[in-house]
């Protein structure tokens, strides 16, 4: 009876939609509280679809847990690496400008269009590429001759226009809020 309803549901969502559902492509996640038989069922009626324990999509966990730093905390450490492995002190100021804008601010983009991160994270986001445009590292710290914030304003402003990591989140949360409700689904 399940089985059927999911594949009812997902009819209609082709219908309503005007996408096709392609099952061979397609997995799916099971509570652990779910019947292993009613999960048989579900599986053979959507054509032996595989159940999924663990995996990511788009740099994402497909399965999201309680320990939401634990999974936020992850794009942290994969834009701190990569901050790391560029070598500050090889660089001028104009291809730090670039990296940062381009590639570390662009890492998280995906996640932060899905979520609305921790002011934490955000701070310590802001933090590390801050520490790379100043040069510091753990054992020598060099003068800050501004703000994080103000480097953040648009250059017409004074600023360098980087982007303010929370700020930035919440713009990419307002857009897709934005568009579904003014984008109508064809």
């Amino acid at each position: 009876m399940e089985a059927r309803n999911v594949l009812q549901i997902i009819k209609l969502y082709e219908t309503t939609s005007k996408q096709l559902v392609n099952l061979d492509k397609s997995s799916i996640f099971f509570n652990r509280n779910t019947n292993y038989g009613i999960q048989g069922d579900i599986c053979v009626i959507l054509g032996n679809v595989r159940k999924v324990t663990q995996g990511k999509y788009l740099g994402l966990p497909m399965v999201i847990t309680r320990s939401k730093h634990q999974v936020f905390g992850a794009a942290k450490e994969r834009v701190s690496s990569k901050i790391n492995g560029w070598k500050s002190k090889l660089l001028s100021l104009a291809g730090k400008e670039v990296l940062l804008k381009f590639v570390a601010m662009a890492m998280p983009i995906y996640l932060m269009s899905c979520f609305k991160l921790f002011n934490k994270l955000c701070k310590e986001i802001n933090t590390i590429m801050a520490n790379f445009w100043w040069g510091f590292t753990e054992n020598d710290r060099n003068m800050s001759w501004m703000i994080w914030w103000k480097l953040s304003n648009d250059k017409c402003d004074g600023g360098l226009g980087f982007k303010d990591i929370k700020s930035f989140n919440e713009a990419l949360l307002a857009k897709q809020i934005w568009r579904s409700i003014n984008v109508p689904i064809y």
